[in-house]
């Protein structure tokens, strides 16, 4: 019922397309009316008066309408040409999900004409939750470009928003977030705050949304929907590490330390996949040992960490100390002892060095430094020694008067060594930091001041919780019989994350190329001359997350099919396909989605049916995301190699009985037979034309008999284009589609002209597209006449395209500022 209701729907959307169409046309006075044309404008009207159908026919209009628009520089008269074909073949009964889309495509890119009206209301008949969403972005596009108000903009997003908001989820997310933008430059803010939480409800990778509200309510979204937002980030593209570390450190900051540990973890496993000859960067091995140091569960890690950065030949005197911390924490005494006491003997050496240390290592792979404020921060927390602290302390503030955390770490120093008096001044004439806090708390107690203290310690704690300067406040603030309590529980956000993520909420790293594995099938590996074939691309989820297609995802849905082809004759097509497909959000785990791909479509195609007697292998080369490189085309993700798959076109064997009975069948076969002997002989005829003056290149058959043979089965009373037969509409129609390519001599170009006078219209529209388009064609006197004088508005529309100079007003189907939906338009749709 649905589609039989669409079909309908559609018929009537396609007639009022091309009757708006017809309005912006100019009329003109005829330059030439032939009058034997004009004899049959009475028989034509009355035959016509019954509509006709051929889903056969309907499909090649639909396909040479694909060929016509499937380039992205398309012109108007190619794009008015497609939309008469596609027009005629919903008229004909064709009925195929890719009409509406192609349909809107053209509109959208055909600057010269505003079928707003029709744009829109094919978008809200097409938007269902499989609807590609690029489609339907560029027709909101188009319909908003058109506008030249916001509150005709806001009318449309509204309207909009009524008819489809809840047939696509992602796309009834982008209309309200358009609405709240819309709100938010008016100032009412309260309604642009609304319209976006709906647009992020409705999709959480709605970053456009998301990013809007924390401009206009950032005290408004708590820490759980920041770290949600940030999980659906990584969601989307899990190899961007700057989004993971993102991730980790909210996560570290919340005090969600195993989390924080795990996504560490993923960024580290990251890291090593995108850049597998660089060591392990600081900025990532450090928070995750201070990570692991805070949980019970990860804590020997941070052995395992430091070990890992020594392996590389590199040394941090931070890592080396909270490795030490964990050991003790563990019971691993000796063992932490023979870490600091290495950790000791290799920071001296290097400061004996100097900084040339750390030269030979990149940017990313940053080596820490290690001077005197780094030993004093090393025998104030990690390993207690007062004496030592104090002497590095002052060798620090020596080399670095004006630093606060130098002064701080001598100020610390001083009361590790009961000098309070001599660290007060260096605690008030600096700018505070964690330490000199720490510092001052200490002061504090030593001066009464218990209350005092007591706050200072949890501004320490509070600063940087995982530290190890905290870790002192926390036992300090302990001896005064207090604890430090985070102003936001760790365990709540937990909670809400488990609850929202079915999976664990942090992500175990897997390669793109055990993510996602791409196939292209094809039903069959060897199809004779005339078959057709197509493709079925499957892109497959293989992770235990969902797999988001976007432009800022892992897999952005472009779809690019190269072929080469060799055997009897080689050539190589680039972009036979290159489409990009947004019909799915995500991939779910373990699912796939599947893509249709036309394959025998144009230079393919006609290679295929210009060399009938060449053997012919075709490899298939299918890209995902394609890349231009020095090595040329490839995949985006490079571990993921392009997909190849050949297929094989034998020739066909022409002998003179072969042709004698396929000549028989124009007579005494059914249609389909005479259909097909249509296209032989005219890919005979063309591939005769293409061999004459060369020597051909693989075994072809040829004889002096032969092109009269195929011309008489075309040009013949009883052929296939002038039999008078009232049933052979089909056939003649499906003829001259196949002859478009075809060079017309004199003889044929008399029969294509009299099916001008065809009491069908397919066949007419046929013959005028035929002789129009034919080399150093001088048709435009009887295009002109068929505008004016032909009873059938495709027919007229067509010679229209074709570049009649007479331009008829043929009156609108629909009434001014509204279409067959009964929605109206807002008023100044098409004042632009």
């Amino acid at each position: 019922m649905r589609k039989n209701r669409i079909f309908l729907v559609f018929s009537v959307v396609i007639f009022g397309t091309l009757s708006v169409w017809s309005q912006s046309l100019i009329a003109a006075e005829a330059t030439a009316n032939p009058d034997s044309l004009r004899t049959h404008e009475t028989s034509i009207s009355v035959t016509e008066s019954k509509r006709l159908f051929s889903t056969s026919v309907g499909q090649r209009f639909f396909e040479i309408a694909y060929e016509l628009a499937d380039s992205e520089d398309v012109k108007g008269p190619e794009a008015e040409q497609a939309i008469v074909f596609l027009s005629a073949a919903v008229e004909l009964g064709f009925s195929d999900d890719h009409i509406r889309p192609l349909l809107i495509r053209i509109l959208c890119r055909y600057p010269e004409r505003n079928y707003s009206r029709q744009v829109l209301h094919l978008l809200i008949d097409y938007v269902d939750e499989s609807a590609d969403l690029e489609v339907a972005r560029t027709a909101i596009r188009y319909l908003l470009e058109r506008l030249d108000s916001r509150e005709a903009r806001e009318e449309l997003l509204k309207g909009l928003l009524k008819d489809m908001g809840n047939k696509n989820n992602i796309l009834g997310s982008e209309i309200v977030t358009s609405l709240g933008f819309l709100m938010a430059e008016k100032t009412d803010l309260e309604a642009a705050k609304f319209y976006l939480t709906q647009g992020y409800k409705g999709n959480r990778y709605n970053k456009v949304a998301f990013a809007k509200l924390v401009e206009l309510m950032p005290e408004e979204i708590g820490p759980t929907i920041y770290l949600e937002q940030l999980r659906f980030a990584l969601h989307e593209n899990p190899s961007n590490i700057e989004t993971a570390l993102d991730l980790a450190q909210y996560a570290e900051r919340l005090g969600l330390y195993d989390t924080a540990v795990g996504v560490y973890e993923y960024s580290a496993d990251l890291f090593a996949y995108l850049y597998p000859f660089e060591p392990l960067s600081a900025r990532i091995y450090l928070p995750w040992a201070i990570s692991s140091y805070n949980t019970e569960s990860n804590r020997h890690k941070c052995l395992q960490i430091a070990r890992r950065v020594r392996k590389d030949g590199r040394f941090d005197l931070l890592l080396e100390a909270i490795a030490g911390k964990a050991a003790i924490k563990n019971g691993q005494a000796d063992q932490a002892t023979e870490i600091f006491q290495n950790a000791e003997e290799q920071a001296e050496r290097l400061l004996m060095e100097g900084p040339k240390a750390g030269d030979e290592y990149p940017e990313k792979s940053y080596q820490p430094r290690v001077g005197a404020k780094e030993f004093a921060w090393f025998y104030c927390f990690a390993l207690p020694d007062v004496d030592k602290a104090l002497s590095w302390a002052n060798k620090a503030y020596s080399s670095e008067p004006n630093s606060a955390s130098a002064a701080g770490i001598l100020a610390y120093s001083l009361v590790m060594n009961g000098q309070i008096e001599w660290a007060k001044p260096l605690i008030s004439n600096y700018r505070r930091n964690q330490i000199g806090d720490l510092t001052l708390a200490q002061i504090q107690l030593s001066q009464g001041q218990e209350l005092m203290a007591i706050e200072t310690l949890k501004s320490v704690i509070a600063k940087d919780p995982g530290s190890l300067a905290a870790e002192q406040a926390k036992e300090i603030l302990a001896e005064q019989g207090e604890e430090y309590i985070p102003p936001i529980d760790p365990n709540i956000i937990l909670a809400a994350m488990k609850q929202r993520f079915a999976q664990m909420f942090a992500p175990k790293f897997v390669s793109p190329d055990e993510m996602i594995s791409v196939a292209l099938n094809i039903r069959g590996n060897k199809f004779p001359y005339g078959s057709k074939f197509s493709g079925v691309v499957a892109i497959t989820n293989h992770s235990s997350e969902p797999l988001v297609i976007s432009d800022d995802g892992l897999f952005k849905g472009v779809i690019r099919i190269d072929a080469d082809i060799s055997g009897d004759l080689t050539r190589q097509i680039s972009n036979l396909v290159f489409v990009k497909i947004r019909t799915h959000l995500l991939i779910e785990p373990g699912r796939s989605m599947l893509i249709p791909v036309r394959l025998v479509t144009g230079e393919l195609r006609q290679m295929l049916l210009t060399y009938p007697q060449a053997s012919l292998d075709i490899e298939f080369t299918l890209y995902i995301d394609p890349i231009t490189t020095d090595e040329g085309i490839t995949n985006r993700l490079t571990s993921i190699k392009p997909t190849k798959l050949k297929v094989i076109r034998p020739c066909i064997k022409v002998t003179s009985k072969y042709l004698q009975n396929r000549f028989n069948s124009i007579s005494t076969g059914h249609y389909e037979q005479k259909v097909k002997t249509a296209q032989l002989f005219t890919s005979l005829l063309k591939e005769q034309y293409a061999m004459s003056g060369r020597k051909p290149p693989y075994k072809f058959t040829y004889a002096d008999w032969m092109p009269g043979l195929l011309r008489s089965a075309l040009l013949h009373e009883s052929g296939l284009l002038r039999n008078p037969d009232d049933g052979e509409w089909i056939v003649k129609a499906h003829t001259m589609t196949e002859m478009i390519s075809l060079p017309l001599n004199h003889e044929l170009i008399s029969a294509v002209s009299d099916n001008l006078n065809n009491p069908k219209w397919p066949v007419r529209m046929m013959a005028v597209y035929l002789m129009a388009t034919t080399p150093d064609s001088k048709f435009v006197n009887v295009l002109n006449w068929t505008v004016k004088h032909d009873s059938n508005k495709l027919v007229r529309n067509m010679a229209i395209a074709l570049g009649a100079t007479e331009r008829t007003y043929l009156g609108p189907l629909n009434p001014p500022g509204q279409v067959e939906s009964g929605k109206a338009l807002p008023k100044n749709v098409n004042e632009k």
